[in-house]
């Protein structure tokens, strides 16, 4: 999804707000010791077949499960199949069989499980993850109250389409051409205490970057020049060998030079930075098989979901895949707090949102005293051509407010940012300004090292 790549920063962040929420206490727990399943934050109640475990998997009855989120369900006595539809996915499985056929979008796939759908006293019996995940639920367990947690991600999406976000997107995609991308770009930052009481001028840095990137690597140099360091070093105290050692690090730290070379694919990154930083004779590479910690970092989500998500895929079906992977695992707060992730991004990127004034959509959301944000699109012809976002955002911390703004530019061949910082009752302030410029290219990024080059792991450096 390119409208990714233009937006990430400010998602993420947001992303990273939003699990400061507390949830609201909702339907819980088990009677008499046995598994409750809650269903967008509701108990549901079964009469004549109780949920069960079975080989270290949760069954529920096959009709009650999945007529309760809105699915047509069949069973064809010949064949021994059960069968379900909904909103043009439709999924069989064979009594005692360890496979289920999922058509969707006209295709077909066999999918293998490693449990099989039972009858037991008259009512037939499916796993209840991969039934309800095939109908883009999210599912989770809370081990506690032996609660199995379901949530119907369209229920939660409702009427909201996001047909602008598409159209930026599909933009984006046609001024790349399906080309890698050349990257250039600047960095300033300044960081400046008015009272003067911890340095006297402010601290400026100023960094370029350029290369190469493209839908899964990326080879990138940058560069890093730093002033103001002398009168911070001669603003603190120290004897006159810590301030000699001190002048020779900031010597050091004054310009700085590396370059990052990176695949998705193969799942390494390469970091090289210069000898005046490592100690070494000449450029030091270091390598971090990410892989394994992108497995780490997302070992809570359910990956069904993302694994499943097309390159091409739209808004909504992103949305529905990130929103379907997140974890659950606490009947009381998990369905509020993916319900306001939800409302979100339904409030920043919905068609609903969005007012249209003129040539642009804008549209704002608000989250509670946490951030404000502002998102909007420009279009020109019958193309969405750019998209800006401002947030305010504010942080309290041991009784300390920090305020951020940021505001971010994106289309297809520039993306600018703009953030500030300030902490109330100090003068302490912080600007930094991010310019990048991107223009197709037939350049194709390198992402392996250098010949000759051995990288240090960087997993053991710590």
């Amino acid at each position: 999804m390119k409208v990714w790549k233009r937006l990430g920063g400010a998602l993420i962040a947001l992303l990273a707000l939003t699990v400061m929420l507390t949830g609201t206490a909702l339907a819980a727990g088990p009677g008499d010791g046995g598994i409750s399943v809650q269903l967008n934050g509701e108990a549901m109640a079964f009469t004549d077949a109780a949920p069960e475990i079975t080989n270290d998997r949760t069954f529920l009855p096959f009709r009650a499960v999945l007529e309760a989120i809105g699915a047509e369900v069949g069973y064809d006595a010949e064949t021994s199949t059960v069968s379900a539809k909904r909103d043009g996915v439709d999924l069989s499985m064979v009594l005692g069989q360890n496979t289920a056929a999922i058509v969707e979008d006209g295709q077909t796939r066999t999918v293998t499980m490693d449990v099989t759908p039972y009858v037991k006293n008259g009512r037939t019996y499916v796993p209840v993850r991969f039934v309800a995940e095939a109908f883009g639920c999210n599912v989770g367990w809370d081990a506690n109250s032996r609660t199995v947690i379901v949530v119907d991600v369209d229920t939660l999406l409702g009427d909201a389409t996001f047909e602008l976000m598409d159209n930026f997107a599909a933009y984006c995609a046609k001024q790349e051409k399906g080309q890698n991308m050349a990257v250039t770009g600047a960095l300033n930052l300044e960081v400046a205490d008015k009272s003067g009481e911890y340095f006297s001028k402010p601290v400026t840095a100023k960094g370029s970057i350029n290369g190469v990137t493209g839908d899964t690597r990326a080879q990138l140099n940058w560069d890093l020049k730093l002033s103001g360091l002398s009168e911070l070093a001669a603003d603190s105290a120290g004897s006159p060998m810590e301030q000699m050692l001190i002048q020779q690090m900031l010597a050091v730290l004054s310009n700085l030079k590396g370059e990052v070379r990176m695949d998705l694919e193969s799942g390494m990154l390469y970091l090289s930075l210069p000898a005046e930083l490592t100690g070494g004779s000449g450029d030091t590479w270091y390598s971090l098989d990410f892989a394994a910690y992108q497995a780490e970092l997302l070992s809570g989500l359910n990956m069904t979901q993302l694994t499943r998500l097309k390159e091409d895929a739209g808004v909504q079906e992103a949305l529905t895949a990130v929103i379907g992977s997140m974890p659950l695992n606490d009947s009381e707060t998990s369905y509020e707090a993916l319900a306001q992730v939800t409302s979100i991004y339904v409030q920043m990127l919905s068609d609903q949102a969005f007012t249209q004034k003129g040539n642009t959509y804008v549209a704002q959301m608000k989250l509670e005293d946490v951030m404000d944000m502002t998102v909007t699109l420009t279009k020109r012809g019958n193309d969405i051509v750019a998209a800006d976002i401002k947030a305010t955002a504010s942080v309290d911390e041991a009784g300390e407010k920090a305020v951020f703004t940021m505001t971010e530019h994106a289309a297809p061949d520039k993306v600018t940012v703009d953030m500030d910082m300030s902490v109330e009752d100090s003068d302490i302030s912080m600007k930094l300004t991010l310019d990048m410029n991107c223009v197709p290219t037939t350049k194709t990024p390198v992402t392996t090292l250098p010949a000759g080059v051995q990288a240090i792991p960087m997993e053991t450096m710590y």
